[in-house]
């Protein structure tokens, strides 16, 4: 009986996406695409995964990077893990001069806040 529960259970685990090739990154527009289709697929986790490698392969890409905080807060918002949402949508409020990632990352913390208070 145990054999078969673990068996169900990781049968049902999502597996992690593709971030590299042969070693190297790949591009910026790769990364959004794969985590755009693990989101697509409420595979957040994975979702994760790809934004964070754009984070660390490609930091000097401002604005990919500014999105990819922003995102990587959605992706935990939808979790409901807003103590993580909360840290990635500081990032984008406190560091970045992005106006339209800066309005979304406000937005999602003051309905961060309206949930908290029920």
């Amino acid at each position: 009986m145990a054999f078969f529960l673990v068996l169900t259970f990781f049968s049902c685990a999502t597996k992690p996406p593709v971030l590299y090739n042969n070693g190297n990154p790949l591009p910026i527009t790769e990364y959004q695409k794969v985590a755009q289709k693990e989101f697509d697929d409420k595979n957040y986790e994975n979702a994760i995964l790809a934004y964070s490698a754009i984070i660390e392969n490609y930091p000097d890409n401002i604005k990919a990077v500014v999105w990819a905080y922003y995102e990587i807060g959605f992706c935990y918002f939808v979790l409901k893990e807003y103590g993580e949402a909360e840290k990635y949508f500081r990032i984008v409020i406190n560091e970045y001069e992005e106006p339209a990632a800066k309005k979304l990352a406000r937005d999602r913390m003051n309905e961060i806040g309206e949930k908290k208070k029920k």
